[in-house]
């Protein structure tokens, strides 16, 4: 409740929704659809044997959107394209983590989340703990950085 649904208890604020068309929301598909397919590629040049797991529609299965592994990494991404910034829900952050941990036989396990920024580029973040998390231009790690990380 804020302090102007208490100043105002009679009023009540109705949550503003936007009604998508079926092309945006096409354009917002394929657009995630690219950057997946983009950070598959940037993985894969860095050496990583990498893959895009395409899911149609949202499943409780534990599967992120791309996965890459080298040697005894494993790294499990959850990808989102937006302009300014990307929220990310704890049951996505759950299933990375479920993922990583069926495969208990690389020692080294990473959940990531990444976001590409329009004009901005791709900012990444290696998730340590359960919950919701932000990420904004600007913030978290470069590509250049992930890998170091990684490494």
């Amino acid at each position: 409740m804020s302090l102007r649904d208490i100043a105002n208890p009679k009023k009540r604020r109705e949550r503003f929704t936007r009604t998508l068309t079926g092309k945006q929301v096409r354009a917002m598909k394929k657009r995630g659809y690219d950057a997946e397919r983009e950070l598959v590629g940037m993985m894969r040049e860095q050496g990583f044997d990498a893959v895009r797991v395409p899911v149609s529609a949202p499943s409780t299965e534990p599967l992120p959107d791309v996965f890459a592994v080298k040697n005894t990494t494993v790294v499990a991404f959850e990808v989102k394209s937006q302009l300014k910034y990307s929220y990310y829900k704890s049951d996505q952050i759950a299933k990375l983590n479920a993922f990583l941990n069926i495969h208990k036989i690389y020692p080294r396990r990473y959940a990531v989340i990444a976001g590409k920024f329009k004009y901005k580029g791709w900012c990444f973040t290696i998730t340590e703990r359960p919950g919701d998390y932000t990420l904004k231009t600007g913030e978290g790690l470069t590509f250049k950085e992930l890998i170091a990380r990684l490494t």
